[in-house]
């Protein structure tokens, strides 16, 4: 038991201390050296959060990306906030509203984290007035030629005129269903056809063969 107990001091000795131990992962960062884009951030976040009077500590990272971790610090509590490396490029460049995007995201960030204040929505776009009708056109002055009205296709020249053909009497209607017809109608018939074939051949025209005159119906 003796020796028993002689080994499990010794291994208790051996064990290493945790550096870490009792300390939350705010209080174990530590400054470290920045280059120039790192203090540029530094400086700029450093700004909003002395206007808004918080005591924080800051330390600016970068990620495997190349954007800006921006660490803020206060007792054992730790946000972190990234800056998109563009916004930082573009602001170091000389673009003002870029330096103003990153200064108004960074303080409305801080305000919502350490002074519980909701961020303000954006204000909706202003609507659009109604379109206003044109004002009518002046109205033409007395004797002024006016243009003509635009015709759907464009002109078509005009074609010589040609004689007309003599008027030739209109046939009558054939109803629905030839059986229907009387004799007196089909004789009619045959008698306005061969007039109009006599007008044509009157007029100088070369007509079709007429069709054989119809049957009659009581001598078939």
């Amino acid at each position: 038991m003796l020796a028993k107990l002689r080994k499990q001091v010794a291994r208790s000795r051996l064990r290493p201390v945790n550096p870490l131990a009792g300390r939350s992962v705010a209080e174990t960062l530590a400054p470290t050296a920045m280059d120039e884009k790192e203090r540029w951030v530094f400086h700029l976040v450093s700004a909003a959060a002395i206007a808004l009077k918080l005591p924080v500590g800051i330390l600016v990272l970068q990620d495997s990306m190349g954007h800006y971790l921006v660490h803020f610090t206060q007792g054992k509590r730790l946000v972190t906030y990234r800056v998109d490396k563009a916004w930082v490029a573009d602001a170091m460049a000389g673009k003002a509203d870029q330096r103003e995007r990153i200064s108004t995201a960074v303080e409305q960030y801080l305000r919502q984290e350490f002074l519980g204040q909701p961020i303000a929505p954006k204000a909706p776009a202003p609507a659009r007035p109604a379109p206003t009708t044109s004002p009518a056109a002046p109205a033409a002055k007395p004797g002024a030629a006016t243009a003509p009205a635009a015709t759907a296709g464009p002109a078509t020249p005009a074609t010589p005129a040609t004689p007309a053909a003599p008027a030739t009497p209109a046939a009558p209607a054939a109803p629905a269903q030839a059986g229907e017809m009387s004799r007196e109608e089909r004789i009619a018939a045959a008698r306005a056809k061969a007039e109009a074939i006599r007008a044509q051949r009157a007029a100088g025209g070369q007509p079709p063969s007429p069709p054989p005159p119809p049957k009659d119906p009581d001598k078939s």
